[in-house]
């Protein structure tokens, strides 16, 4: 591997104190290498769990960006987008595994259909359910309401109309995002766009990204031939009443802030307010579904 090798693929990992999850996700990268050529990026947000020491004494043949404080999801993987220099660019979580083919068809599907500027697949739970890992943007409405029943009716029709619940997840879709937690992305379509928003400390960049393409031009697919098992949770795992209160909090600080960088300058900012409660709502069932525990 030279210095200024080009690749075809750069795959970027964001690790936090899941260094357990990231040896499994590694490992299923080497056991199932894509065909075309590749580099793997580990950014590790400065865990306390031995990763560094691991990753470089065990996975030498991965570069590995070291940051010295927790930068958040969004800014650490900006940080690995900037140092390549590929034709796509995958990202995926430290928590998930790949299959057998389960690049190689992602980047056959994206070097076939040009005008896709990122392509999810299908990811697999942990139990062997499908993940409602491709959505539809969330409206005002739907958005407060999934906020306000998904811990009391998590089948509610605000819930399942956002979550594309009724979708065939056997067929290809476009649709209006792909979950962050694998998405495959066409450097030329990121270049128009931009990376991701680093006001995002963690949750709803994927959205917001998606968000992007779209304005440009680009469209989004799921892409179900493709197959991914994903730990959910398992790179962000805390079961303390503290841990779920704060990531409730990060949660819809990311929800509010995308509705007011996408839609302050139209009429739905008069909303924002009535938004406001509703996500102040969900952090409030948030805190009583983990105390009852």
């Amino acid at each position: 591997m030279t210095e200024n090798q080009f690749f075809k693929l750069s795959i970027i990992i964001v690790s936090y104190n899941s260094l357990n999850y990231l040896k499994d996700c590694l490992d299923s990268i080497n056991n199932y290498k894509p065909s075309a050529s590749f580099e793997i990026t580990v950014v590790d947000n400065a865990s306390s769990d031995g990763t560094v020491e691991v990753v470089r004494k065990y996975y030498t043949h991965v570069k590995l960006i070291e940051n010295d404080r927790n930068q958040g999801f969004a800014a650490a993987n900006n940080k690995a987008i900037k140092s390549t220099d590929s034709e796509y660019i995958l990202l995926i979580n430290s928590d998930c595994r790949v299959y057998a083919n389960s690049i190689d068809r992602l980047l056959e599907f994206a070097d076939v259909n040009e005008v896709a500027g990122i392509a999810g697949p299908r990811i697999i739970n942990s139990d062997g359910s499908v993940q409602f890992s491709c959505r539809k943007f969330p409206s005002f409405f739907d958005a407060g309401m999934h906020s306000i029943l998904t811990n009391i009716a998590p089948d509610n029709p605000f819930s399942r109309r956002y979550k594309l619940a009724d979708i065939n997840r056997d067929e290809i879709s476009e649709v209006d995002w792909v979950s962050g937690s694998c998405m495959l992305i066409r450097r030329a379509a990121l270049k128009q766009t931009g990376i991701m928003d680093e006001k995002y400390f963690m949750y709803v960049e994927d959205t917001d990204l998606c968000y992007q393409m779209w304005k440009k031009g680009w469209k989004v697919y799921y892409f179900p031939e493709s197959e991914i098992l994903h730990h959910i949770g398992g790179s962000t795992k805390n079961n303390a009443l503290t841990g779920a209160v704060t990531s409730s909090v990060r949660m819809q600080k990311s929800v509010l802030y995308f509705f007011w960088k996408n839609y302050r300058k139209t009429v739905k900012v008069l909303l924002l307010p009535l938004l406001l409660l509703l996500l102040g709502i969900r952090i409030f069932l948030t805190f009583i579904k983990n105390l009852l525990k």
